[in-house]
């Protein structure tokens, strides 16, 4: 017996019997073979095909047929009665989870670079998940480019020169850079006007190891290309260090311009050769392909997008005015 229980579990077809029991359903609903195809879309010898393999499955006779009337056996009623149950789950399941697919709610895995993520992205991810409650948001800032796949990641946030061809990809928007340098730094040297004056500056190293330039590749107004070495007396792999040097008026130090923003509205650092540095690469949202984006993945990145697009970094950047003044 448990040889014959065991034998008949490994041949059970998942597909074929969810197929075989809609059959009886409709079988048992409309007592006819030729009405259960109809509604089906079936052959009626199709119907009975079916119905046949279903009993010699299961080894036991399922509906009785006689010239003039189909009727369902007391096993086929008790298996029509646990299978209308069975369907009616099924159904209800399906539509829970596409519904709750609809619903902007669940966890979201957010990747994002270091201080950009910490900077543009984190205020944005707090902002929206409070517009959603339903949502959980997990917000990893690394500079490690994150595996979508591997660790799940619902959007990462890139800065590219081009999109990844593997990833359906968003553009949010240009990574601005730009020369920074405090107030009392210029006072006590000119600011520069062109780039043969930056040789006589003070250089701001951002990048691994000890560096004797800042190299900065610059490009006048006309479309010339204008690279400039500046003497480095202060270098780190922490842009946030570089930023730091720069408030403490050591050089002139390439940096974004949305870590900037607060310091040049509040006066702190001043841009120079504004517009020679070019835009290089672009902030994009990638996420993976599919048919079927859940909800809390496209709402995140049309908030994620209108977010940025409603304060860039030239924006934030504008001085204020001093207290006192029109």
């Amino acid at each position: 017996m448990k040889a014959r229980i065991a034998e008949f579990h490994s041949s059970i077809d998942p597909s074929e019997a969810a197929h075989a029991l809609r059959l009886l359903v409709a079988i048992a609903d409309l007592r006819s073979f030729s009405a259960a195809a109809e509604r089906l879309g079936l052959t009626p010898s199709a119907v009975s095909k079916a119905v046949s393999r279903a009993e010699a499955r299961l080894g036991v006779q399922l509906v009785q047929r006689t010239t003039r009337r189909v009727s369902l056996t007391d096993l086929g009623e008790a298996y029509v009665a646990r299978g209308r149950q069975l369907l009616a789950d099924v159904e209800s399941l399906e539509r829970d989870i596409a519904a709750r697919d609809q619903e902007v709610r669940g966890p979201l895995r957010v990747a994002a670079p270091a201080v950009y993520g910490a900077c543009r992205v984190a205020p944005i991810c707090a902002r929206f998940q409070a517009e959603h409650p339903g949502v959980t948001v997990d917000l990893r800032c690394g500079d490690r480019l994150a595996d979508l796949v591997e660790e799940r990641i619902d959007v990462a946030v890139r800065m590219v020169v081009a999109a990844p061809a593997e990833f359906v990809a968003r553009p949010l928007e240009d990574d601005r850079r730009g020369l920074y340098a405090s107030p009392g730094y210029l006072r006590r040297r000119r600011a520069p006007r062109d780039a043969a004056e930056l040789g006589a500056h003070a250089g701001l190293h951002y990048g691994p190891g000890g560096a004797s330039h800042a190299v900065f590749r610059l490009v006048e107004p006309g479309g010339a290309a204008a690279p400039a070495r500046v003497p480095a007396v202060f270098s780190s792999d922490s842009v946030l260090a570089v930023l730091e040097a720069t408030r403490a008026g050591l050089g002139l130090a390439e940096l974004p311009a949305y870590l900037v923003a607060a310091d040049v509205a509040e006066g702190r650092l001043r841009e120079v050769l504004a517009g020679w540095v070019p835009v290089r690469r672009r902030v994009v949202a990638v996420y993976l392909p599919s048919r079927f984006l859940p909800a809390r993945v496209r709402a995140f990145v049309d908030h994620l997008a209108g977010a940025l697009r409603a304060e860039p970094p030239e924006a934030l950047t504008a001085p204020r005015p001093r207290r006192g003044s029109p």
